[in-house]
């Protein structure tokens, strides 16, 4: 399964260990799925990840933000190249989400952005919130919840 997920279903999974989107990354980091990223969105998470609000935050992860970036770089796969999302959402900052979608096949978009989870789907990729992409993951065997 190929999936993207958005930065703030990251930052969210590593601000608390207890929820939603820290289950998904417990399930990334056990194989479960591939995680998708593109060099804009991989831009975008160092970028949020190295905020002085939110290093203070992240309990989860103390001091472990390179290592995190790094687990996502070696663990996940990247995608490149362009392709013309415009328009298709009321955020120009979600293309990225859109682009890496497209280009890296994803099944499923995880997101709390109600800009993108108002597609619904976005091609092949359908665009999901972390309880449901959960769900998913249980439907398959592949949660313990």
């Amino acid at each position: 399964m190929r999936i993207i997920l958005d930065t703030s279903v990251i930052v969210s999974g590593l601000i608390s260990p207890h929820g939603s989107p820290a289950q998904i990354i417990a399930h990334w980091r056990d194989g479960a799925f591939t995680l998708l990223y593109t060099p804009a969105i991989l831009a975008e998470l160092e970028d949020v990840l190295n905020r002085a609000w939110l290093k203070e935050r992240l309990i989860y992860v103390p001091n472990r933000i390179p290592e995190f970036l790094e687990a996502v770089v070696v663990l996940g796969e990247r995608v490149e190249g362009y392709v013309n999302v415009m328009g298709m959402v009321r955020d120009p900052f979600d293309e990225m989400f859109l682009i890496g979608a497209k280009l890296g096949r994803a099944d499923y978009l995880v997101s709390v952005d109600k800009d993108l989870l108002v597609l619904g789907a976005f091609e092949d990729t359908q665009i999901v919130t972390p309880a449901q992409f959960l769900t998913k993951l249980s439907d398959l065997g592949l949660s313990s919840d």
